[in-house]
């Protein structure tokens, strides 16, 4: 099984497969979440600051977890990042997504693009 990116932007983006082994899915939807709050900062603080912090705060707190119910956390930190990095760049690639004109648009700004030159 592998995790999933949901839709969190209604049902005009399906879900989408990640290589990411299902049993990261919490870091997957973590990640997305994080991305989504930085969607709501974006005025106060830039996409390289914002990510490595979210994702230094999020190891943090899952290596507290992880410590709380004596579990070795060192043997997942790697699986860990990668999949809350995966859902983060993720969501964004679902939001930029949003932004590409449709093929209709595309090649009617290709067609106009080339009749200018």
């Amino acid at each position: 099984m592998i995790a999933t990116l949901p839709n969190l932007s209604g049902a005009h983006l399906p879900p989408v497969a990640l290589s990411i082994d299902a049993r990261y899915q919490f870091a997957v939807n973590c990640g997305a979440q994080s991305a989504m709050v930085f969607f709501e900062e974006d005025q106060a603080i830039t996409l390289h600051v914002h990510l490595p912090a979210s994702l230094a705060y999020f190891m943090r707190q899952s290596r507290l977890g992880a410590e709380a119910l004596g579990i070795d956390f060192s043997e997942t930190a790697k699986e860990c990042s990668n999949a809350f990095v995966a859902g983060y760049l993720g969501r964004i690639q679902q939001e930029l997504r949003l932004m590409r004109p449709s093929q209709q648009q595309a090649t009617s700004y290709s067609f106009n693009r080339n009749a200018v030159h």
